[in-house]
Protein backbone atom coordinates (compact mmCIF):
# COMPACT_ATOMS: atom_id res chain seq x y z
CA UNK A 1 0.00 0.00 0.00
CA UNK A 2 2.59 2.52 0.87
CA UNK A 3 4.67 1.79 -2.57
CA UNK A 4 1.65 2.49 -4.61
CA UNK A 5 0.57 6.05 -2.41
CA UNK A 6 4.36 6.94 -3.62
CA UNK A 7 4.68 5.71 -6.67
CA UNK A 8 1.20 7.63 -7.17
CA UNK A 9 1.07 10.81 -8.43
CA UNK A 10 -0.65 11.96 -6.01
CA UNK A 11 1.29 10.30 -3.10
CA UNK A 12 2.72 13.74 -1.62
CA UNK A 13 -1.15 14.90 -1.43
CA UNK A 14 -2.02 11.58 0.23
CA UNK A 15 0.92 11.82 2.76
CA UNK A 16 0.24 15.76 3.29
CA UNK A 17 -3.01 14.89 4.06
CA UNK A 18 -2.23 12.55 6.37
CA UNK A 19 0.54 14.52 8.55
CA UNK A 20 -2.01 17.09 9.04
CA UNK A 21 -4.36 14.21 10.10
CA UNK A 22 -1.95 13.15 12.39
CA UNK A 23 -0.83 16.38 13.65
CA UNK A 24 -4.43 17.42 14.65
CA UNK A 25 -4.71 14.79 17.58
CA UNK A 26 -4.96 16.10 20.76
CA UNK A 27 -4.75 13.78 23.91
CA UNK A 28 -7.21 14.92 27.17
CA UNK A 29 -6.44 14.21 30.01
CA UNK A 30 -8.84 11.52 31.97
CA UNK A 31 -12.48 13.45 32.75
CA UNK A 32 -11.10 16.55 30.47
CA UNK A 33 -13.52 17.27 26.81
CA UNK A 34 -13.04 19.74 24.31
CA UNK A 35 -15.89 22.08 23.18
CA UNK A 36 -16.97 24.91 20.83
CA UNK A 37 -19.48 27.36 20.70
CA UNK A 38 -21.95 27.55 18.33
CA UNK A 39 -23.50 31.08 16.71
CA UNK A 40 -25.64 31.14 19.78
CA UNK A 41 -23.00 31.19 21.88
CA UNK A 42 -23.81 27.89 23.09
CA UNK A 43 -21.29 25.03 24.37
CA UNK A 44 -21.17 22.37 22.09
CA UNK A 45 -18.92 19.40 24.55
CA UNK A 46 -17.87 16.40 22.36
CA UNK A 47 -17.73 13.10 24.75
CA UNK A 48 -16.90 9.49 23.79
CA UNK A 49 -18.74 7.01 26.04
CA UNK A 50 -15.78 4.73 25.67
CA UNK A 51 -12.97 6.96 24.29
CA UNK A 52 -9.90 5.75 22.70
CA UNK A 53 -6.73 5.89 24.07
CA UNK A 54 -3.09 6.73 24.35
CA UNK A 55 -0.58 6.54 26.93
CA UNK A 56 -4.21 6.75 29.35
CA UNK A 57 -5.47 9.92 27.37
CA UNK A 58 -8.79 10.44 25.39
CA UNK A 59 -7.59 10.81 21.83
CA UNK A 60 -9.20 13.36 20.12
CA UNK A 61 -8.90 15.67 16.93
CA UNK A 62 -8.47 19.35 16.33
CA UNK A 63 -9.93 18.82 13.14
CA UNK A 64 -13.36 18.01 14.48
CA UNK A 65 -13.83 21.55 15.42
CA UNK A 66 -12.07 22.51 11.51
CA UNK A 67 -10.89 26.29 11.16
CA UNK A 68 -13.03 26.85 14.62
CA UNK A 69 -12.06 28.37 18.03
CA UNK A 70 -12.05 25.25 20.52
CA UNK A 71 -11.77 25.27 24.75
CA UNK A 72 -10.95 22.14 27.06
CA UNK A 73 -13.22 21.22 30.08
CA UNK A 74 -12.70 18.92 33.30
CA UNK A 75 -15.95 17.40 34.90
CA UNK A 76 -13.28 17.52 37.78
CA UNK A 77 -12.75 21.24 37.75
CA UNK A 78 -14.75 24.02 39.67
CA UNK A 79 -17.46 26.21 38.06
CA UNK A 80 -16.58 29.01 36.57
CA UNK A 81 -18.32 32.67 36.50
CA UNK A 82 -20.67 33.85 33.87
CA UNK A 83 -18.29 36.71 33.28
CA UNK A 84 -15.22 33.91 32.30
CA UNK A 85 -17.66 32.23 30.45
CA UNK A 86 -19.01 35.17 28.28
CA UNK A 87 -15.03 35.96 28.21
CA UNK A 88 -14.62 32.81 26.42
CA UNK A 89 -17.72 33.46 23.72
CA UNK A 90 -16.60 36.63 23.13
CA UNK A 91 -12.59 35.13 22.68
CA UNK A 92 -13.99 32.48 20.12
CA UNK A 93 -15.91 34.89 18.14
CA UNK A 94 -12.81 37.85 17.94
CA UNK A 95 -10.62 35.52 16.03
CA UNK A 96 -12.66 33.45 13.47
CA UNK A 97 -10.93 35.36 10.50
CA UNK A 98 -7.63 34.24 11.89
CA UNK A 99 -9.13 30.30 11.13
CA UNK A 100 -9.73 31.37 7.33
CA UNK A 101 -5.70 30.57 7.28
CA UNK A 102 -6.41 27.02 7.78
CA UNK A 103 -9.12 26.65 5.13
CA UNK A 104 -7.12 27.96 2.60
CA UNK A 105 -4.61 25.49 3.69
CA UNK A 106 -6.64 23.04 3.05
CA UNK A 107 -8.07 23.56 -0.05
CA UNK A 108 -4.86 23.95 -1.33
CA UNK A 109 -3.63 20.87 -0.08
CA UNK A 110 -7.15 18.69 -1.02
CA UNK A 111 -8.19 20.75 -4.12
CA UNK A 112 -5.89 22.77 -5.72
CA UNK A 113 -2.75 20.63 -5.34
CA UNK A 114 -4.69 17.17 -6.44
CA UNK A 115 -6.55 19.17 -9.11
CA UNK A 116 -3.59 20.39 -10.67
CA UNK A 117 -1.74 17.43 -10.60
CA UNK A 118 -4.59 15.40 -12.38
CA UNK A 119 -4.41 18.55 -15.64
CA UNK A 120 -0.55 19.77 -15.32
CA UNK A 121 1.64 16.77 -13.34
CA UNK A 122 3.01 16.69 -10.07
CA UNK A 123 6.27 19.22 -11.02
CA UNK A 124 4.29 21.57 -12.18
CA UNK A 125 1.48 21.24 -9.12
CA UNK A 126 4.36 21.38 -6.60
CA UNK A 127 5.53 24.93 -8.43
CA UNK A 128 2.10 26.35 -8.07
CA UNK A 129 1.22 25.59 -4.56
CA UNK A 130 3.90 25.11 -2.71
CA UNK A 131 4.60 28.49 -2.67
CA UNK A 132 0.86 29.86 -2.41
CA UNK A 133 1.28 27.27 0.95
CA UNK A 134 4.31 29.21 2.03
CA UNK A 135 2.61 33.03 1.61
CA UNK A 136 -0.36 31.58 3.63
CA UNK A 137 1.93 30.11 6.41
CA UNK A 138 4.43 33.20 6.50
CA UNK A 139 1.00 35.67 6.36
CA UNK A 140 -0.85 33.57 9.53
CA UNK A 141 1.98 33.54 11.28
CA UNK A 142 2.48 37.37 11.09
CA UNK A 143 -1.56 37.33 11.96
CA UNK A 144 -1.05 35.86 15.31
CA UNK A 145 2.11 37.36 16.18
CA UNK A 146 0.36 41.10 15.82
CA UNK A 147 -2.23 39.72 17.71
CA UNK A 148 -0.16 37.27 19.83
CA UNK A 149 -1.09 38.93 23.66
CA UNK A 150 -4.81 38.41 23.12
CA UNK A 151 -3.78 34.81 22.17
CA UNK A 152 -1.55 34.71 25.62
CA UNK A 153 1.68 33.17 23.48
CA UNK A 154 4.78 33.26 25.12
CA UNK A 155 7.72 34.19 22.77
CA UNK A 156 9.21 30.59 23.00
CA UNK A 157 5.17 29.28 21.64
CA UNK A 158 5.75 32.01 18.92
CA UNK A 159 8.98 30.69 17.97
CA UNK A 160 8.22 26.81 17.97
CA UNK A 161 5.01 28.37 15.69
CA UNK A 162 6.93 29.95 12.96
CA UNK A 163 9.71 26.65 13.22
CA UNK A 164 6.74 24.21 12.49
CA UNK A 165 4.95 26.69 9.57
CA UNK A 166 8.42 26.68 7.97
CA UNK A 167 8.99 23.65 8.09
CA UNK A 168 5.85 22.15 7.15
CA UNK A 169 3.14 24.58 5.97
CA UNK A 170 0.19 22.27 6.01
CA UNK A 171 0.35 22.00 9.86
CA UNK A 172 -1.34 25.73 9.70
CA UNK A 173 -4.64 23.52 8.77
CA UNK A 174 -4.40 22.82 12.37
CA UNK A 175 -3.74 26.52 13.86
CA UNK A 176 -6.73 25.77 16.38
CA UNK A 177 -4.64 23.09 18.03
CA UNK A 178 -1.71 25.73 18.00
CA UNK A 179 -3.51 28.45 19.68
CA UNK A 180 -5.49 26.29 22.61
CA UNK A 181 -5.88 28.63 25.37
CA UNK A 182 -5.96 26.65 29.06
CA UNK A 183 -6.35 29.35 30.89
CA UNK A 184 -9.85 28.65 31.90
CA UNK A 185 -11.17 25.26 32.36
CA UNK A 186 -14.88 25.51 32.98
CA UNK A 187 -16.54 22.15 34.56
CA UNK A 188 -17.92 20.40 31.60
CA UNK A 189 -21.87 19.30 33.54
CA UNK A 190 -21.81 23.65 34.19
CA UNK A 191 -21.63 23.22 29.84
CA UNK A 192 -24.20 20.45 29.11
CA UNK A 193 -26.74 21.75 31.22
CA UNK A 194 -29.80 19.73 30.84
CA UNK A 195 -28.79 17.74 27.68
CA UNK A 196 -29.15 14.47 29.26
CA UNK A 197 -27.79 12.14 26.28
CA UNK A 198 -24.69 13.66 26.88
CA UNK A 199 -24.93 13.93 30.88
CA UNK A 200 -24.85 9.45 30.20
CA UNK A 201 -22.01 9.86 27.55
CA UNK A 202 -19.37 11.90 30.15
CA UNK A 203 -20.87 9.67 32.85
CA UNK A 204 -19.92 6.68 30.88
CA UNK A 205 -16.06 8.11 29.85
CA UNK A 206 -15.66 8.87 33.79
CA UNK A 207 -16.83 5.30 34.42
CA UNK A 208 -13.99 4.02 31.66
CA UNK A 209 -11.38 5.87 33.80
CA UNK A 210 -12.80 4.47 37.28
CA UNK A 211 -13.18 8.26 37.85
CA UNK A 212 -16.20 9.70 40.51
CA UNK A 213 -19.24 10.56 39.18
CA UNK A 214 -20.61 14.23 40.67
CA UNK A 215 -24.35 12.75 41.45
CA UNK A 216 -25.16 15.87 43.16
CA UNK A 217 -24.35 17.51 39.76
CA UNK A 218 -26.20 14.67 37.57
CA UNK A 219 -29.20 15.53 40.38
CA UNK A 220 -29.23 18.53 39.70
CA UNK A 221 -29.94 18.78 36.16
CA UNK A 222 -32.50 16.08 36.18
Amino acid sequence: MLEAIASSSFGFWTVAALVVVLDSIVLLTPGEFAFAFDRRGKAAVRAAASPYLVRNKDLSFALIFFARTFFVSSATAADVSEEELNALVRQASQHRSIYLYSAVTAFLLLAAGPALTAFLGIPTALLIVLPALYANAIVALIDVTIARRQFKLSGKALSSLAFEFIVCPVLVTNLNKRLLDRNVVPNTFQLVGDDRALQSRIKANLEFHELPVPQTRLDQHG
